[in-house]
């Protein structure tokens, strides 16, 4: 389902925010968007007697430092915030994630950021809001033209390749695999990162790309089909896709994604004022170590995305 938005459709900033208002008139209670005549004062929308406020903004490429600061400033000048969700339908520069790491420990709210791709995932549990805002993809969906059936053809022959392989030690137990929506959000991710991977090409098709993408994640999960996927790697798996697809977009080198992860690890702690020897308990607990100069890569990535759903889950 997330396949088939793309915000490009979008033709207009109202239409956007027509989007997102409906949207969110489904998540929050006493949801009220803010009339835009004489100026919204940096606030669209607020819900739950005021306390939570939503901004919108739409956009043809990344969304630039300037724009989060210029709306951060307005809806600081209000009093009882308690939450600010940011929604946008582009990546943010890597720029502007830092400074939004920097502001989380700053201020005395709590702000979330919805881009373009967390956006998808929630629209795609609503599916007469895609068929009526992406009217092109839901025809394509439901009516079907001869490439779709082409490209289900393809999928037909390679899934009957794939499963005459013999099983690989990664491979899930009988039941004990990911179920169909699972299969469905990896699925999309990987198309994602081959159509990124062609855009960085400059090439129209990305179906050169897409074997790439399945060989590489399922080496790195010593599958033999992605479909193999125990249940219990599915969240490190759709993390580590979408870190992928942040990367590709970004271009954004290893050292780089250490370094913000390293950012939002403090940042995220000082937000809970936790002491340092609380920090390296919960470092320990996950990795075994007590400090992030001992970790790899991966592991300093997975303390954050631990302490990502740890914030989440206190919000």
């Amino acid at each position: 389902m997330a396949g088939r938005i793309d915000f490009r459709k979008i033709e207009t900033p109202t239409e956007f925010q027509q989007l997102c208002e409906r949207l969110l008139a489904r998540m929050f209670p006493e949801f009220h968007p803010v009339n835009q005549a004489g100026g919204d004062a940096g606030v669209d929308a607020f819900a739950t007697s005021g306390d939570q406020y939503f901004q919108f903004t739409h956009t043809h490429g990344n969304v630039q430092i300037r724009k989060v600061r210029a709306d951060l400033e307005k809806v600081r000048q209000f009093q009882g915030v308690k939450k600010w969700y940011f929604l946008c339908s582009q990546a943010l520069s890597i720029n502007t994630w830092r400074y939004i790491e920097a502001q989380k420990a700053a201020c005395a709210f709590e702000i979330v950021i919805w881009d373009g791709a967390v956006l998808k995932e929630l629209l795609s549990q609503h599916s007469d809001l895609v068929d009526e805002f992406f009217p092109e993809y839901a025809k394509k969906a439901y009516e079907g033209t001869q490439n779709i059936r082409q490209d289900i053809d393809g999928l037909k022959r390679a899934v009957t390749r794939v499963r005459k392989k013999p099983p690989k030690p990664g491979d899930a137990p009988d039941g004990l695999g990911i179920d169909e929506n699972e299969k469905q959000d990896i699925y999309d991710l990987v198309m994602q990162l081959a159509e990124e991977e062609a855009r960085r090409r400059h090439r129209k098709d990305p179906g050169p790309y897409i074997r790439g993408e399945w060989g590489q994640f399922n080496k790195r999960y010593d599958l033999s089909s992605y479909d193999r996927l125990p249940k219990g790697k599915f969240e490190d798996a759709i993390g580590h896709l979408r870190q992928m697809l942040f990367a590709k977009r970004n271009n954004e080198p290893k050292y780089l994604s250490v370094e913000r992860f390293r950012k939002g690890i403090y940042g995220i702690a000082n937000a809970f004022r936790w002491s340092e020897e609380q920090r390296r308990c919960f470092y320990y607990n996950l990795t075994g170590k007590d400090h992030l100069g001992q970790m790899s890569r991966q592991e300093i990535r997975k303390v954050y995305q631990a302490m990502r759903r740890l914030q989440d889950s206190a919000g």
